[in-house]
């Protein structure tokens, strides 16, 4: 069975300033102590749309000198 993680991925304006991370990109493993995984495309992006200022918020808070979030995505996780 496939599981599906969301990834919020940042933008820098200007990549040249210092610190540019080297991984532009989060992946959202955990909700409230439990796993955050969907078994479909659609129950992951509707979990996105119903939560996306929460979600934009974590971004930048784990990556404080980025200018805005790039995108938020549903991808397909490793080794399932």
């Amino acid at each position: 069975m496939k599981i599906f993680i969301i990834s919020i991925v940042m933008w820098w304006a200007n990549p040249a300033d210092i610190p540019y991370p080297y991984n532009d990109a989060v992946e959202i493993k955990t909700y409230m102590d439990k796993p955050l995984q969907f078994t479909s495309l659609e129950k992951c992006f509707e979990w996105v749309g119903n939560d996306l200022e929460n979600l934009k918020a974590f971004g930048h808070a784990y990556y404080p000198t980025a200018n805005a979030v790039r995108e938020i995505i549903c991808i397909e996780k490793k080794g399932t």
